[in-house]
């Protein structure tokens, strides 16, 4: 056979993807090299990617560097290869592109350049604690599968070994804007200089949606499902949604039009320590409380993990994001572009209101939470987010209505 240089290009992957940033190599120049062998890693807007490569042969090249950004259709690597790749002989249409070459994969770090003996095996959260503490972790043992490098080796070697005595403390640290909160900062901007945000507030008062929880735990229980407020959320939002479709819609500026979507994928924001992940629950509105319930557990387990794939984080059409949990009374949530509307839940707290008993007003302290819901205001106006909140707290208020709407 003739010999050849392959170039491995970064393919599309779609849903808008244009760029990525390389992480970590997995070989060198000079290094041979096997079909479907893992080359590098790509952090994308979306979800990272392990690339392979779809032949035999000998590294040539690496045309990219860790922290570079590669757009689709360019080079990475270049290989020496004695055989022609399938993707050479018949160039299929870009809607068509053999994307086997990416699997997805877990956010990574990168490390020193000058050591490259060996792949290193480490979670996304010990690479962030070994850099925080200056570890290469070319130089730790994992006792882990594989030579993983766990938790427990980390603080087994910070112990052993000395560290060395800076005489001067820097008064300023420079982390460079890489990986996840790169494609963060990149995908608020462009929400924030392309949406007319507009945030509406209101009160739900959280008393019967207490007692639906209280009375379903025996039920949650048994059928070993952690169930929070947020399946209940979204129980209640559907029907809300389907009389306010407007709000479940996207707008294309391009084209000067706004697609209503009548499916509805609802995306859960998730806190992790990589930064903020948004997968997206499925045509929610066919799912019971207990299926919702055990999906967004199992894909915030996968985004704080680093699992989720490109499928996992594609087609929402309306957002949620919650701090409860953590705090706070409002926010202005920023719109998950091209989407038109993200709904902000926080914390549930006692307070004193006034309701009425027996015809008289009176002060009484129920659980109350305060809703956030921001808007692109070119499609859709205040008024109209108004009556929308006001049925979607009508029926957080009274849940069981929302089993007539089924």
């Amino acid at each position: 056979m003739v010999i050849m240089i392959f170039e491995l290009k970064f393919a599309d992957i779609g849903e808008g993807v244009q760029e990525g940033e390389v992480m970590e190599w997995h070989v060198s120049q000079g290094d041979e090299v096997e079909e479907e062998q893992t080359v590098v890693e790509v952090h994308t807007e979306k979800v990272n990617v392990e690339i392979t490569t779809p032949v035999d042969g000998t590294v040539v090249s690496l045309e990219k560097e860790e922290g570079d950004i590669v757009r689709v259709n360019e080079v990475l690597m270049k290989i020496e290869t004695e055989e022609t790749p399938k993707e050479e002989e018949k160039e299929p249409a870009k809607e068509e592109e053999d994307d086997s070459l990416f699997k997805p994969s877990a956010p990574f770090k990168k490390r020193d350049k000058k050591k490259k003996s060996k792949k290193v095996l480490a979670a996304p959260a010990v690479r962030r604690r070994a850099r925080e503490a200056d570890i290469d972790l070319q130089d730790v043992e994992g006792t882990g599968p594989a030579g993983r490098i766990k938790q427990e080796d980390l603080e087994r070697y910070k112990k052993q070994r000395k560290r060395p005595r800076r005489e001067v403390e820097k008064p300023e640290e420079v982390i460079p804007l890489r990986g996840t909160r790169r494609s963060i900062a990149k995908s608020l901007r462009r929400s924030k200089d392309r949406a007319a945000h507009f945030t509406y507030f209101d009160e739900v008062d959280m008393s019967a949606m207490d007692e639906l929880r209280k009375a379903a735990k025996p039920m949650a229980e048994e059928k070993g499902v952690s169930l929070t407020y947020l399946p209940l959320i979204i129980k209640c939002l559907i029907p809300a949604l389907k009389e306010f479709p407007m709000l479940n819609a996207s707008l294309d500026e391009e084209r000067e039009q706004i697609t209503i979507k009548h499916y509805y994928n609802i995306g859960i924001a998730v806190d992790t320590e990589e930064g903020l992940m948004v997968p997206v629950v499925k045509n929610a509105d066919a799912k019971t409380v207990w299926e919702l319930a055990e999906e967004i557990e199992d894909l915030a387990k996968r985004a704080r993990s680093g699992k989720l794939t490109l499928e996992d984080v594609q087609g929402g059409t309306f957002t949620i994001t919650s701090v409860g949990n953590i705090g706070g009374a409002m926010a202005t949530p920023i719109i998950n572009w091209p989407e038109v509307a993200i709904l902000g839940v926080m914390r549930k707290k006692l307070r004193p209101v006034v309701v009425k008993e027996n015809g008289k007003p009176e002060i009484a302290i129920r659980p109350t939470m305060f809703l956030s819901i921001s808007i692109d205001h070119r499609v859709v106006d205040g008024a109209k987010v108004a009556r929308f909140t006001n049925l979607l707290m009508k029926y957080m208020e009274n849940p069981g209505l929302v089993l007539l709407e089924e």
